[in-house]
């Protein structure tokens, strides 16, 4: 994984954030049944079952919550059991971004890229080694896919799918497997 430098769109308030020795503030690891977290996902296009207690899909997940002043997100990485041979349909060996969702006041848009970034980032606590079974950086890299028609209402007439991940580094790689219609890939390698 490539060092990309974090830089949050605000010098001061509640998301003024300096911690070199620690890239992945805000957000903090929370449970894979986090309610607070399970609220944002149940409003997240790709949710299956709203209001199930487990949102996150089987296999390896880090799930990851923050709440600052109007500002409350959840991010997941995921990964199935390679070991136990259970493979992703297009053969790939990633994690991949399940769920981002944020909500907030509409001044607050320019703190998504920052909360990708820093979920990136966030694969460096020690606790994404146990909760993604030892695997951080895997071969085929950080991936998300993005539902176009499904995240249209999000955002802006001129934004491209996927913005957010797009100013964190994320770029879009052909891929045609999957509900998604567009594919972005951390660093584009």
């Amino acid at each position: 994984m490539s060092a990309v430098p974090l830089a949050f769109p605000f010098a001061d308030g509640p998301w003024a954030v300096d911690f070199p020795w620690m890239p992945w503030r805000p957000w903090v690891r929370v449970d894979k049944g986090e309610r607070r977290a399970r609220v944002l996902a149940d409003k997240h296009y790709t949710r299956q079952s709203p209001g199930h207690p487990m949102f996150t899909r089987p296999g390896y997940n880090f799930v990851l919550y923050t709440e600052v002043g109007d500002v409350r997100a959840c991010f997941v990485w995921w990964r199935p059991k390679w070991e136990a041979g259970q493979e992703r349909k297009d053969g790939l060996r990633c994690l991949e971004c399940t769920i981002f969702r944020r909500e907030g006041p509409r001044d607050a848009e320019p703190v998504a890229s920052a909360l990708v970034l820093a979920a990136v980032h966030a694969l460096k606590m020690p606790v994404a080694l146990d909760d993604l079974a030892g695997v951080v950086d895997p071969p085929d890299g950080l991936i998300t896919g993005v539902g176009t028609e499904q995240t249209r209402k999000r955002r802006s007439k001129r934004s491209l799918p996927g913005k957010c991940f797009r100013e964190a580094g994320f770029v879009e790689f052909d891929h045609k497997k999957g509900r998604a219609d567009v594919w972005l890939k951390y660093g584009g390698t």
